[in-house]
């Protein structure tokens, strides 16, 4: 098949692509993916082993695409995760052939995943069951092999879990362990159909040098790797967006609520500040929400006692010290030092 070159648009001044045969500003520098998402929109082109905060790795091949160049029209199949944009390229997201091709790679994960949907924890956020869905799957052509169903699942954790035998190996956990928190403690051993994922020395999460950050769970786009509050569950009521109120980093954190009881926390990927990631603390250490002993008011010391008071008291009280402390001293020598594992209650 011979790509039709597309009509020349003398209006056009900026650099562009197509798609389809109709012409898109691109960036230099972005990849097919990040060119078709922000045109189509973010879900136009299914993937499984792209992630908002990890390099683009290009191991499940589903987000496949047709391409021809102007000049050399044969099509050529290409990933478009890791494939760079280019001037005058011609892009066929949704050809036959392409839409053939994602659903046979889906049929092939599906024989060696388990079909518990309903009874999984991320049923209804589970991203192999919505790009099922999307490719068209509704069987599965191929009769039954070898599998890796019989895994045990690792509960050793007192916050991390396991249970590989849903694993669709697209590395995404061992690159958030990489990539984001910088620890390792996630690599792939063997080869072929014996690769697996594996902790440490392919130990146990407990005994491993995991730090329990939960990038790798958060990552995990299937229920392979995830924790004892089973953080990717769709049970929650709603979700409030707050700040983490340990260190002053501020971290963003997504918090899921049912009855004002908080059931888990997810760092959100569009958040500035933390870029979808936090600590063992930020997003398990959330308990002491419900603690009677809690701090739930401003106070201030008056007469060696302290009483409550209003954040607008609070703060009055702290500009009406320092500007006491300006008047008796250089002002210039009045610094503060904000440390980043201080908690604010104890700054001010």
């Amino acid at each position: 098949m011979i790509a039709a070159i597309p009509k020349k648009d003398t209006q056009i001044t900026t650099k562009v692509a197509y798609i389809n045969g109709k012409a898109y500003e691109m960036y230099l520098g972005e990849t097919i993916l990040a060119f078709l998402k922000r045109h189509l929109g973010e879900n136009y082109v299914p993937t499984l082993c792209d992630a908002p905060n990890l390099e683009p790795f290009g191991a499940c091949r589903v987000c496949s695409v047709e391409i021809a160049r102007q000049g050399n029209g044969g099509l050529k199949t290409v990933a478009s995760c890791h494939t760079p944009i280019e001037e005058g390229l011609m892009i066929y997201p949704d050809s036959e052939s392409v839409l053939k091709l994602r659903r046979n790679i889906i049929e092939l994960v599906l024989t060696d995943h388990p079909l518990d949907c309903l009874t999984c924890e991320v049923n209804g956020n589970c991203e192999l069951q919505d790009v099922a869905a999307q490719v068209g799957i509704r069987k599965v052509r191929y009769p039954e092999g070898k599998n890796h169903l019989n895994r045990e699942k690792d509960l050793s954790h007192p916050y991390m879990t396991s249970d590989m035998s849903k694993c669709i190996m697209c590395y995404r956990c061992v690159r958030a362990c990489d990539e984001v928190q910088g620890q390792l403690v996630l690599s792939v051993a063997n080869r072929g159909f014996d690769s697996m994922i594996i902790k440490g020395m392919n130990e146990s999460f407990f005994e491993s040098d995991c730090v329990s950050c939960g990038a790798c769970a958060q990552a995990c786009p299937t229920s392979a790797i995830s924790d004892i509050y089973q953080s990717k569950s769709v049970v929650a009521q709603k979700e409030v967006r707050t700040v983490c109120t340990y260190c002053g980093v501020g971290c963003n954190l997504a918090v899921k609520v049912t009855n004002d009881k908080v059931l888990s926390i997810q760092a959100p990927y569009d958040a500035e500040v933390n870029s979808g990631h936090t600590c063992l603390k930020g997003r398990y250490a959330f308990a002491f929400y419900k603690h009677p002993d809690r701090l739930k008011t401003p106070l201030i010391k008056r007469n060696g006692k302290f009483e409550p008071a209003t954040w607008d008291e609070a703060y009055d009280y702290i500009v009406d010290r320092m500007s006491v402390s300006a008047k008796n001293m250089d002002p210039t020598r009045l610094q503060a030092f904000l440390l980043r594992d201080v908690p604010m209650r104890k700054i001010i």
